[in-house]
Parts: structure tokens; C-alpha cells; sequence
């Protein structure tokens, strides 16, 4: 192909740029090594040569289609691991219009399992069972295949790649979603040595010594858990701690649960219960929110993540308790108060609890502090669906939506390079959401624009 570059060019005058494209994407997915690029200029001569290597290289650096789906990918595994809503991932799966490109799907689908738990790979083979109304047999098959070919590179980050693999594949065989003929279809070199043979004989095993109803508890009884039994769970604990007070019996039965990823649901409903009891059990909330963190069973993050959707939850919580904001302020003064969060998430819930106690809301008399409420959740959370699912809520005109864009826009001007872009990807995650329009992000661009001119 580079060799014929010079003649394509009279036919595409853009075929260098084009196979810039083509070159990166090859070398992204690991089809061509990064040191093929060292023959480009002898392949495609001096003139021509020189700029693909930059580009592909330049390329190299940004986001490309594969990584952009990997990561939505994941994004949408992140979600259903918490959540357990097969419907919606799979909703949200198709949305991604993978295409050709379903086995990067796939291998996301294993890897980010093998990262967690057996609860969670036991999620994933319910999943990767569920995707076949997604992706065709092809498109699964070679995500194993992939899979086979970079266990070597995976089991660096997870030692027990190989024996979660073999499990993932004798638990797909068992559900058909792989066929039983499966490595009579694996090239030779990745099955003969090494943690590939290791993975064809284990799965041999598996299918010849154990029954399809052995092989469906592979991942251990306790990973069916379902996720009514763990709200159930969280539920109980909560209010056995409020009864007696033992800070270090509800630490011990979060830390048993065996679920660090339903933190932020453990401190929804631990506030929720707070707010809904009183000022007393509210200053109970957050003895024990500090004695999850110093134990190291929650993190930071989840202590975000939960108040900002017990915030969300507050107009509902309203209809009960008529002081329901005052109390959730509470919560936040307090937080700040031991130094559990900082000032700046404070201010964040007091904004955004005030904004909920008065009910949904957006005009042009306050956009711009809507705008700051927007950047000051978003980059507490980093959340774009929360973001996006509250200005659904508000449902204002586009010509405010216009004038929050410029907003966020302008506050971006003012945060570090690292806030920019999430603040730049934001926007066009809203956009692909629904959230706004994109003409809404062109209109304050070019507000923004403009003001530079001035």
C-alpha cells in the first residue's frame, strides 16, 4: 500500500492523510507493532514518508476510535456493577454503535471484571450471556481470541489472569456464547505454551470433570448475590446502627459485605436515614462516615458520590420531612467541620441542596450561578450523567442552555489544564446525552470568542 502511495495520491490527493488514519488505527490495536513505523519513509519515500510518521505518531497521541469505545465501554460496566441493571446496559451498549468493532467491547467486558471481584465476574458472564442480542458470534469469539492473545501483558496488572479466563471461558461455552469447539478455532501459537495452554487445559477440565451446573457456580455461590439482597443488606445495617450506636459492629458488617463499589449507596442511605431521624442521628451519620474512612472500607470518593445523590434525592425526601435541606446542610457542615470534605464540596452540597429544596429551575436571571453549580458538581463528582440528568430536570429554552454554555466555558478559562478538558469534555458528553444541543456549545463559543476579541 505505501509502495502504490505516490500513484493512489493522483486518484485521493488525500490518501496520505488517509493512511495516516488507517496506520494509526492499525498500530493503536496493537495489529502492527509501534516499530513498523521505522520503515515508513523507506516504504513511501522521502516526501510522503516524513508527515505519516508524524501524523500516525501525532495520532498516536489523542484518542482514537478503539480507545474512545474502550472507555465508554468501561464507563458503562463501571455503571452496571453498581447498579446491576442488565436492561440499561444493554441500552447503553447499543447506543455505542461498536460496529466491527464489538470484540473491544468484549475484552473490556473480561478485563474490567478481573480487575474486581468474583461477584462482579459473575455480573459479567450474566452480561457477556445478555450481549449476544448485542454482537454477533464473531464479534465475541474474537474478544476471546484477543483476550488469549495479551494475557501475558494483563497478568501483569491481574497475576490471576489465566484462571479467570479459563473460568470466563468454560462459564461462556456452558451458557453458548461461545461454541464447544471453541480452541479447535484458536490459532495453534496461543494455546501451546505458556498461560495460553495453561488456560486450554484448565477450561478442559472444567467442562470433563464438572457438570454445566458446576461450571455456572464458577465464581462461588456468593457472587449471585443479588443487588436487591445487597441494598437489603445496606438497609439493615443502618438501621441496627442507629439503634444501638456500635460504631465498630457497622464498620465490620460494611467492610463484610464485600462490596467497596456500593460505598456511595452505603452513604446515601446512612444520610437518607439521618436526615429523615433527626439532628441527633444525624451527628451519629457522621461518626460512623468517619470511621469508614479512617478504616480505609470507603474512600473519598464514595463519600461524594453518596451525598451528591442524597442531594438529588431531596425533593423527595422534602415531601416527609418539610426541613429535609436544613438537615442535609447540616450534614455538610459537619463533613467540613471534622475535615472530612473539603470547603469547596461544602459549598457545592449547600448550593445544590438549596437549588433542590426550591424545586427545578432555570432562567436567564440565573444561569451563571447555575453554570457554577454545574462546574462545581461536575468536578467534584465527575459525573457527566449526573450533570446531564439535571439539566434534563430543568428543561429550559435553548437560548439559556446557550448562555450556560458560555458560563461553563468562561469558568473553565480560569481552572488548570487538567479542569479545561474535563470541562471541554463535558460539554460534549451533554451534547451526546441530550442535554444540550450542539448548537447551544457553537452559540457560547462563539460569546466566548468574541469576548477574546474585545
Amino acid at each position: 500500500m505505501l509502495r502504490r502511495l505516490g500513484d493512489l495520491s493522483l486518484d485521493v490527493p488525500k490518501a496520505a492523510e488517509y493512511a495516516v488514519e488507517v496506520l494509526a488505527h492499525l498500530v493503536e490495536d496493537k495489529t502492527l507493532p509501534e516499530a513498523f513505523l521505522d520503515s515508513v519513509v523507506a516504504l513511501a519515500g522521502p516526501d510522503a514518508g516524513p508527515r505519516i510518521v508524524e501524523g500516525v505518531r501525532g495520532q498516536l497521541k489523542l484518542p482514537l476510535q478503539v480507545t474512545v469505545l474502550k472507555a465508554q465501554a468501561k464507563s458503562v460496566f463501571a455503571e452496571y456493577f453498581v447498579a446491576g441493571d442488565l436492561d440499561e446496559a444493554l441500552r447503553r451498549l447499543e447506543e455505542l454503535h461498536a460496529g466491527r468493532a464489538g470484540h473491544v467491547v468484549v475484552k473490556a467486558l473480561i478485563v474490567s471484571a478481573a480487575e474486581r471481584k468474583s461477584r462482579e465476574c459473575e455480573m459479567a458472564s450474566v452480561l457477556l450471556s445478555a450481549m449476544t442480542k448485542v454482537y454477533g458470534s464473531e464479534h465475541l469469539f474474537e474478544g476471546f481470541i484477543r483476550l488469549l492473545r495479551s494475557v501475558d501483558d494483563l497478568a501483569l496488572d491481574t497475576p490471576a489472569m489465566a484462571s479467570i479466563l479459563t473460568n470466563f471461558i468454560a462459564r461462556a461455552i456452558v451458557d453458548d456464547v461461545l461454541p464447544p469447539c471453541f480452541f479447535s478455532l484458536v490459532p495453534g501459537k496461543l494455546v501451546t505454551t505458556g498461560r495460553g495452554k495453561e488456560i486450554q487445559c484448565g477450561v478442559r477440565a472444567l467442562l470433563e470433570l464438572q457438570g454445566s451446573s458446576r461450571i455456572m457456580n464458577v465464581w462461588g455461590s456468593g457472587a449471585k448475590q443479588t443487588m436487591e439482597e445487597l441494598r437489603e443488606s445496606v438497609r439493615m445495617l443502618v438501621d441496627e446502627y442507629f439503634v444501638s450506636g456500635d460504631v465498630g459492629e457497622a464498620v465490620g458488617c460494611v467492610r463484610e459485605l464485600g462490596a467497596p463499589h456500593y460505598g456511595h449507596h452505603i452513604i446515601k442511605s446512612l444520610i437518607y436515614k439521618a436526615v429523615e431521624s433527626g439532628e441527633e442521628q444525624v451527628r451519629k451519620s457522621i461518626v460512623l462516615v468517619k470511621a469508614l474512612l479512617a478504616g480505609d472500607v470507603l474512600d473519598h470518593l464514595q463519600l461524594t458520590t453518596g451525598m451528591m445523590r442524597a442531594v438529588q434525592a431531596l425533593p423527595d425526601l422534602s415531601l416527609d420531612v418539610p426541613d429535609a435541606a436544613k438537615r442535609l446542610r447540616m450534614v455538610a457542615d459537619l463533613l467540613a467541620f471534622e475535615q472530612l470534605a473539603s470547603p469547596a464540596f461544602e459549598s457545592a452540597v449547600q448550593i445544590r441542596a438549596r437549588q433542590a429544596a426550591r424545586g427545578p429551575r432555570l432562567d436567564a436571571g440565573n444561569v451563571e450561578e447555575k453554570a457554577r453549580e454545574v462546574v462545581e458538581e461536575f468536578l467534584l463528582s465527575d459525573s457527566s450523567r449526573e450533570v446531564s440528568d439535571m439539566l434534563q430536570e430543568l428543561a429550559a429554552p435553548e437560548e439559556v442552555l446557550a448562555q450556560l454554555a458560555l458560563h461553563v466555558l468562561l469558568a473553565a478559562m480560569d481552572k488548570t489544564e487538567r479542569e479545561r478538558a474535563a470541562l471541554a469534555g463535558l460539554l460534549s458528553s451533554l451534547c451526546v446525552r441530550g442535554a444540550l444541543e450542539a448548537s447551544s456549545v457553537e452559540a457560547g463559543a462563539e460569546v466566548l470568542l468574541r469576548r477574546l476579541g474585545d
